[in-house]
């Protein structure tokens, strides 16, 4: 059974949620269908209004994102997601009409998204629009960013923070204003060099190292074999008379070997990071000292 916090209620004909899933405190769904694939986590205080809600796996739902709103009790209200989609914190989604949202999408803070847009009267020649919303695959839409009606945002694109997205936007571009206009076209994604990729992970394992340390860990060793593609974690214990090692495939994008707090640790910096690693368990870090003591 999957988990779910005080005060939530679940209100549909239909439930399909996998045990895997985590729904935080405070949460009121209300949909003809609900399904959620496993891995999937929704937050504290959040809202789902609409007929049909499909989300995929390793959905991250943070708080006080709202589904619904007005329109959301038709026919068509149906919001259907991808795997691996992170909707952050105060997003605002309006399935009015259909939205579709594919693989890989991250949708920041306070992001709006809406599929119909009318108030004053249209006798008097004053404008209204409905219609659906399509996101593809791979796609940033950044904190406070809005998405009109009739909008597709193809797959491989990134779009500039608090961008008005009012027309259409083409596969990999990168795109950004108010409204939002492509400011550079087929520039995503890119092929890197196996140098441009070597010195991007050790940078990043630079920094995860430092604040392995400033959390009190233990020595490690930490490495990059660039012709394979993979980081090699070793830990060492000196009590034990070999050392435990983990592998990070980036390739396949797959962990093998030892697994602990450690290399949870340092495949969460790594998803921070954009490098992310699938596997039965929930991301999570290693919480700083002075945490344990609040």
């Amino acid at each position: 059974m999957y988990k779910i916090g005080k005060n939530s209620k679940i209100k549909a004909n239909n439930i399909d949620i996998d045990d895997s899933a985590i729904i935080g405190d405070n949460v009121f769904i209300e949909c003809d269908t609900i399904k959620i694939d496993k891995f999937s986590k929704i937050g504290n205080d959040v809202k789902i209004t609409c007929k049909s809600f499909e989300a995929g796996s390793w959905l991250f739902m943070w708080d006080r994102v709202e589904v619904g709103r007005g329109g959301c009790y038709g026919p068509n209200s149906t919001l259907k997601i991808g795997n691996h989609v992170g909707i952050f914190e105060g997003t605002i989604i309006n399935p009015s009409e259909p939205i579709e949202i594919g693989n890989d999408v991250g949708i920041g803070g306070e992001v709006m998204i809406w599929t119909h847009g009318a108030w004053l009267d249209v006798l008097k020649g004053f404008p209204a629009d409905f219609g659906p919303v399509r996101i593809g695959n791979d796609v940033w839409l950044p904190a406070r960013s809005v998405v009109l009606p009739n909008v597709t945002i193809g797959n491989d694109v990134v779009i500039g923070i608090n961008s008005i997205i009012n027309r259409s936007l083409p596969d990999g571009c990168f795109a950004a204003g108010s409204p939002c206009k492509v400011i550079k076209e087929n520039c995503y994604p890119i092929e890197l060099s196996k140098d441009e990729k070597e010195n991007i992970v050790n940078n990043i394992l630079d920094d995860w190292e430092k604040l392995y340390k400033y959390k009190g860990g233990l020595e490690c060793r930490i490495i990059y074999d660039k012709d394979g593609e993979y980081i090699e974690l070793t830990q060492y214990d000196y009590s034990w008379p070999n050392s435990e090692k983990t592998i990070f495939n980036l390739k396949d994008r797959t962990i093998s070997g030892y697994e602990d707090n450690v290399s949870e640790d340092l495949r969460d910096y790594l998803r921070r990071c954009g490098i992310k690693i699938y596997t039965d368990k929930h991301f999570k870090s290693m919480p700083i000292p002075y945490m344990e003591t609040l």
